[in-house]
């Protein structure tokens, strides 16, 4: 428990370094409007890339997935009233289509970290074929 409390109050610091106009984006709405973005088409079902993103990313403490429907989940990193990532997990004909969003002005270490972190871990979500 103390090792929670002592690792949420690190990142709280750190993101609170991180967290300016400049970084994230206060208002959801002008986030989606201008955040970088990019697409990720995949076999699987929306929900079982979802689960499985959520599974093996290296999620921070403020991250939080949302049902939005029964055809798209939601994946948000909110924190201090700024968003900095999001990820929507869309239902299709064809299997899932996942729209990566990120903040367009978090530094370089955190397009890295996000990179490393979630990025590629959904990468392998959406290529797994299901079994």
């Amino acid at each position: 428990m103390k090792r929670m409390l002592a690792l949420t109050a690190l990142f709280t610091i750190a993101l609170a370094g991180c967290a300016t106009h400049e970084t994230g984006v206060r208002d959801p709405q002008i986030f989606r409007a201008v955040a970088d973005r990019f697409v990720l088409l995949s076999e699987r079902p929306h929900a079982e890339v979802a689960a499985c993103f959520q599974e093996r990313a290296a999620l921070l403490p403020m991250s939080a997935f949302v049902a939005a429907s029964d055809q798209q989940i939601i994946y948000r990193l909110r924190g201090f009233g700024y968003t900095f990532e999001e990820i929507d997990f869309d239902a299709s004909n064809a299997g899932s289509m996942v729209t990566v969003m990120i903040a367009p002005g978090v530094n370089d270490r955190w397009r890295r970290d996000f990179t490393r972190d979630r990025l590629r871990p959904l990468q392998d979500c959406a290529a797994a074929l299901a079994s």
